[in-house]
Parts: C-alpha cells; structure tokens; sequence
C-alpha cells in the first residue's frame, strides 16, 4: 500500500494517514509505505508484490472514498515533482516484470491549506475508508486462494461514458473478471495494445458516430484475435447498417445492457476460445 501526499497541508495528507491507519493494523503479507509524492522507485517496490493500492487525497471526487482500477499508462511520463501511478505501473511492467494488480483509492478532502490537521470531515471519511480497505484485503487474500493456479480473463472497456463504464466495471469484477476502461477510440487503442485483453466491448458512438466500428476494423488489422462486442443504443445498427461479420465482431450489445446476457456470453464465449 503506497499513501502519498503532504500532510503539512490539511487533508492532502489523507494518503500517509491512510498507510499509518493499515500499519496500525499489523495484517499479515500487508506492507505500507508513504511519502509526499510518489517516485519512480516505487516501481521496483510494485513488482515485489502481488496487489498495489495507491491512496492519496481527492479534491472532487465522490465522498468517503471511490475507487478505480490502474493500468500501465501507454507512455511513461514524470516530472520532477510527480509520477502517477500509471507510470509507476509501465516502469514496473518495462523494467522488472509484469505489472501487477493495481488500484487507486480516492479519499475525499476539503481543505488543503497550509496547516497540519484532517478536516472533521476528512477524518471521518479515512475513517470510512480504512475499515474498507481492511474488508479489501479480505476481499482479495478469499480471491487468491479460490483462484490459486487460474487467471483472471480481462476485459475491455471502451465508451465515453463515464457511467457505463463503472457500470460494466461493477458487474464484470463481481463476477471474477479484470476490467480495463478507456474513454475513446485512441486511448482504446493504446490500452488494448498494453494490457493484451481477452475480451473488448466497445461502444458505437464517441468522438464520432462511427469511432465504435472504426476501433473494431483497427484492432482486427493489428491481429487482435480476441472476441470484440459493440455497444449501441437502439436502431444504431440500423441506422448506420452495422453487420457484424463484416466488422468482425463477437456479437453486439443493446443498451441497456441486461448484465445476465453480458456476463453468461462473455463466459461461455472465453471458456469455448
């Protein structure tokens, strides 16, 4: 666990706090690091581990905490004064051996002036959010050992849709997948290309109303060979005469998408290639 941020400015000192509440702890195979920002060594400390949890402090983001899934970034960038976590898992993946699981904890701040102290709010949601990563932790040791000597299949995400995306996101790691997630056509690319899926859904209309199909067309160019399924708002594949042989898709998902048809088909799909 990797909590980052500066605790002499009020909440943005929830990631070390947040590393010294699981410390407190003493959770067994658990180790927690902290420091103002994270550094590109901390690549070599992610390949040591089977799981990383990066914590740092959120201005906007939803209260007590969210969560969300990182994957190596398709290009390395750093300043002198910061590395995101994506980069730490790219240098990780480049450098020592495949990046590992990874996630990023949000923990919602309110103050980040120049004094040392959680905001009463603040507290509280670390509060909140140390009792979730310990059920976290949980979590993930229950997942290891039902799944010791298997690999979780990863699926791919691809829709400008923020909300959709979560929502798929939600029911496919209920269900024992990875997710990745991309919010356009060239950012689907580049993440495909890094994370290797096993499986890609896409949506129909983004940037364009056609970046769906133009996505699917690239990606089978490449010599993707994973199933790929578009999603589309009903009368799409009328309307912009979507055949899906021609494209060489899987199958295609009306929205909304009913989450039983998606996950039985992206089963029986992967169990039979």
């Amino acid at each position: 666990m990797l909590g980052y941020g500066n605790p002499g400015r009020q909440d943005d000192g929830l990631g070390p706090a947040a590393a010294a509440g699981i410390e407190a702890l003493g959770l067994d195979d658990v180790t927690t690091d902290s420091d103002y920002q994270l550094n590109i060594e901390d690549a070599a400390s992610m390949a040591e581990h089977d799981v990383t949890l990066f914590v740092d402090a959120s201005k906007e983001g939803p209260a007590p905490y969210a969560l969300r899934r990182v994957f190596p970034g398709p290009e390395i960038a750093f300043t002198s004064h910061s590395v995101s976590p994506e980069s730490i898992a790219a240098i990780c993946d480049e450098h020592f051996r495949p990046a590992p699981e990874a996630w990023i904890l949000g923990i919602r701040g309110y103050s980040f002036e120049f004094t040392e102290g959680l905001t009463p709010q603040a507290q509280q949601n670390l509060e909140d959010a140390i009792a979730f990563v310990k059920s976290l932790i949980r979590t993930w040791r229950e997942t290891a050992m039902e799944s010791s000597g298997s690999q979780k299949k990863t699926i791919l995400a691809i829709d400008d849709d923020a909300d959709i995306r979560a929502s798929l996101r939600v029911v496919l790691e209920a269900e024992g997948f990875s997710v990745g997630e991309a919010a356009n056509a060239e950012e689907g690319l580049k993440v495909a290309e890094r994370i290797r899926p096993d499986a890609i859904i896409v949506d129909l209309m983004m940037e364009s109303v056609d970046s769906g199909s133009v996505v699917a067309r690239t990606l089978k160019d490449s010599g993707y060979s994973g199933p790929i399924y578009m999603l589309s708002s009903a009368g799409d594949t009328v309307r912009y005469n979507l055949d899906a042989r021609d494209l060489g898709l899987a199958g295609i998902f009306q929205k909304p998408i009913d989450p039983r048809t998606l996950v039985t088909t992206l089963k029986v799909k992967l169990k039979d290639d």
